[in-house]
């Protein structure tokens, strides 16, 4: 990717205020994002609370800083009907390798409006359904993102090979 494709993607990537994890199961599970919609009055469908039809989503993985430990992955998602828009979520390796091990390893992505409230903050037992309904009836819909098997394999490749290297 060039360089200047590189920065107006991060330029442009949604500030993200927190990441949870859903498990369904022992083998499932779905990575929350909370991210910050404020300044994109175009992803307000987002925030809608009734249920939507479902659309596509088209995504694509980046890496700013490959192979270094800052390195940035980034995921570009393209929004097909009913709701037409792109939008970048960012994430620092060193500081969220947790985070994107999850979402390697389940390859679900629950995109919302956040910041989250304080009490869907933090481990807790609660069954996924209360759990689900709680963030619907803060945040809304989201968009619910389940990566293509290669997609998954990508972002594997790259949190290996960077763990290699700065994991000791």
């Amino acid at each position: 990717m060039e360089e200047t494709d590189l920065g107006v993607m991060l330029s442009s990537a949604l500030r993200i205020d927190d990441i949870d994890q859903l498990r369904l199961s022992r083998s499932n599970g779905i990575s929350v994002i909370w991210v910050d919609i404020s300044e994109r009055p175009d992803l307000a469908a987002l925030a809608t609370r009734s249920t939507q039809e479902a659309g596509d989503a088209l995504c694509t993985w980046f890496s700013g800083n490959p192979g270094k430990r800052n390195m940035i992955v980034g995921l570009r998602v393209a929004l097909s009907p009913p709701t037409n828009t792109v939008f970048v979520l960012a994430f620092q390796v060193e500081r969220l390798a947790g985070q994107l091990s999850i979402i390697a390893k389940y390859g679900k992505l629950w995109v919302v409006p956040g910041p989250p409230q304080a009490h869907l903050i933090g481990t807790q037992q609660m069954d996924a359904h209360t759990f689900l309904t709680q963030v619907v009836n803060y945040s809304g819909q989201g968009v619910l993102i389940e990566l293509e098997s290669h997609l998954v394999t990508e972002l594997r490749t790259q949190l290996d090979e960077w763990k290699r290297h700065y994991i000791t």
